[in-house]
């Protein structure tokens, strides 16, 4: 679960375009009945001008002087309003979304007409969003070495006078919805790190990279202070236990935990402490040696959310510590239980011992059918994910997955690769048919465990497992949306060896059109091609001239025919054998000068 809850979840581009457009269309309805957004009353024309700007801003511009020429005239019709319009549902939609790029005098403004009138502004169900966005430019340009002075000293005042304006007024503002998450912003800009704005994985794994790429830099001082008397003054506080027993106040609690790991490693070996002692583990607890009881802190889901964040941002010794109080002993029943197997995958993907790991391994390998049968295969995902990445355990974890799946005996293995697509075991799977496979909706986590083990140090098991299914049932599981990536991860492997991926590409042999015509078959394709050899390219040429038409009219045909030179093929085999081998030369060429 996220570690921070914004006010809007903001998807990716195409769920980002149907939620506005959603937007929009309930604010052209609510206009024709007179109903002009929610929050500060606005004037008609005013409204029907903010819907229009949002409608051309989806749109887009053909270069950045035509998005600068439009953004300064919005704000120009925002001067002496700039409250009001950030109080109005629609108002607040349009200014938050071009604060970002705004020039300095216009920041200006908005910063000193909010400073005006701050105290209502900061519980303000649509301003708050307009404040954040405001915080998190001036705490960006007050950092930029490319502003003059003054106007870098103007945003660092404005990000100062935010935070301890809600610093000194906590007691207010942190029980407040919306005050509380201008608090989480205030925190992750002051110390420099990104602001997670979705719960969708994909995002993420991108917010944790950019926080990586941003563990180095510097936090200035007067910012890490703030964030200190943040700390410092709640951790006295005589309600700290009721921030944890909150879930607006547990996801505060993370955000200053992430922010302490960057600006105050003994502040939050404290805090961690502090949690550990009196809400993950406490020693009054009467169960805490019953092995069938949890800890006190997975009755709780707010306790659990900051127990996770303390698994993310510990050091290796306060990690042990968490591991061996809350989950020795407990981790497949953990694993098994719907509200606690979440806290078991953070556990897992943090793990950076490899003694310890082995350990946490050993309880749950004999239990792996278990917890699939309770619908929690996200753990053994993770499980597979640790043994790639701490290179241990990962042929006891290949023998587990098979010993779940019932493919254990080697006439079975070849079976594995549907079973885990499906996430069903063989015995299950007896009597149904492969033959509409690649419309299947097959299971997410199967397909990723496949595509892991295949990323293992020895994916003997794996790969003869793939050679030895069924040609059609490949050509289907390969045609899958999800299972057309298992070909990716079969040719790059670094451990899967050139005569093994040979043995793939003749083995497909009969099959190329078909996978050349379809989406994500097509995709298969390519990878087949990119890693066959000039023999095995040759043959699937000829395989692919046979009734041609029939692929290579097709939309994703068509694609493939011109990656692959089809019509010269046609024309003059020849003359395409040296047009390849220029093109192979070139990028030898080209790797040489890189490797150099």
């Amino acid at each position: 679960m996220s570690d921070e809850a914004p006010h809007e979840a903001q998807g990716n581009k195409r769920n980002n375009r149907k939620r506005k457009k959603s937007f929009l269309k309930n604010a052209r309805k609510y206009a024709k009945k007179g109903h002009y957004g929610r929050g500060s009353h606005i004037e008609a024309d005013t409204y029907q001008y903010f819907v229009r700007i949002m409608e051309t801003y989806r749109e887009g511009f053909d270069n950045d002087e035509d998005k600068a020429n439009f953004v300064n005239n919005v704000f120009e019709q925002t001067e002496n309003t700039e409250v009001n319009c950030s109080c109005n549902q629609v108002g607040c939609r349009v200014v938050e979304m071009l604060i970002p790029f705004a020039n300095d005098s216009v920041l200006e403004r908005f910063m000193k007409a909010f400073s005006d009138d701050i105290r209502p502004i900061c519980s303000d169900r649509f301003a708050t969003h307009v404040l954040e966005a405001l915080v998190t430019q001036s705490t960006q340009r007050s950092l930029k070495t490319d502003l003059p002075d003054k106007t870098k000293e103007m945003y660092k005042a404005f990000t100062i006078k935010i935070s301890k304006f809600l610093l000194n007024n906590m007691e207010d503002f942190i029980w407040d919805t919306y005050g509380n998450h201008v608090i989480r912003t205030c925190l992750l800009n002051l110390a420099l790190l990104p602001k997670e704005d979705d719960k969708k994985p994909q995002q993420k794994k991108n917010t944790e990279i950019k926080e990586e790429e941003e563990k180095n830099t510097d936090v200035p001082e007067y910012y890490s202070e703030i964030i200190k008397d943040y700390a410092e003054r709640l951790i006295v506080w005589p309600q700290f236990k009721e921030l944890c027993s909150s879930e607006l106040t547990s996801g505060f609690l993370q955000i200053l935990l992430k922010t302490l790991r960057k600006v105050d490693k003994k502040l939050l070996r404290k805090y961690l402490e502090k949690f550990l002692e009196d809400l993950f583990a406490p020693e009054n607890n009467k169960n805490i040696d019953n092995p069938d009881s949890f800890p006190q802190v997975f009755l709780s889901k707010p306790a659990m959310m900051i127990l996770e964040m303390a698994l993310q941002v510990a050091k290796s010794k306060m990690f042990t510590q968490i591991y061996v109080k809350c989950f020795s002993g407990k981790l497949v029943k953990l694993a098994k239980t719907r509200n606690t197997n979440f806290a078991v995958q953070k556990l897992l993907n943090h793990c950076n011992d490899k003694a310890e790991f082995e350990a946490m391994f050993d309880e749950l390998a004999d239990s792996f059918l278990e917890i699939v049968e309770a619908g929690h295969s996200g753990v053994i995902l993770s499980l597979g994910q640790s043994c790639k990445r701490l290179s241990a355990k990962q042929g006891n974890y290949v023998q587990s997955i098979m010993k779940c799946f019932g493919c254990e005996q080697e006439d079975q293995s070849h079976h594995l690769i549907i079973c885990l697509s499906r996430l069903t075991s063989l015995e299950k799977m007896k009597g149904t048919s492969n033959e509409n496979l690649q419309k299947e909706k097959l299971n997410l986590h199967g397909t990723l465990i496949l595509q892991l083990m295949l990323e293992f140090n020895k994916p003997i098991k794996i790969v003869n497992g793939i050679l030895n299914t069924d040609i059609n049932d490949l050509k289907n599981l390969f045609s899958n949306s999800m299972g057309s990536h298992i070909v990716d991860s079969y040719v790059k492997s670094a451990f899967v060896g050139e005569k093994s991926r040979e043995k793939l590409v003749r083995k497909m042999k009969g099959t190329y059109q078909e996978l050349a015509s379809s989406k994500f078959g097509s995709r298969c394709f390519e990878a087949l091609w990119n890693a066959a050899n000039l023999k095995s390219r040759l043959a699937i040429m000829d395989e692919l001239l046979y009734k041609d038409g029939a692929w290579s009219n097709s939309d994703h045909g068509k694609i493939i025919s011109n990656k692959i030179n089809f019509i010269l093929y046609k024309r003059s085999k020849e003359e395409w054998k040296n047009n390849l081998n220029k093109t192979t030369d070139k990028t030898k060429e080209m790797f040489a000068d890189v490797l150099k």
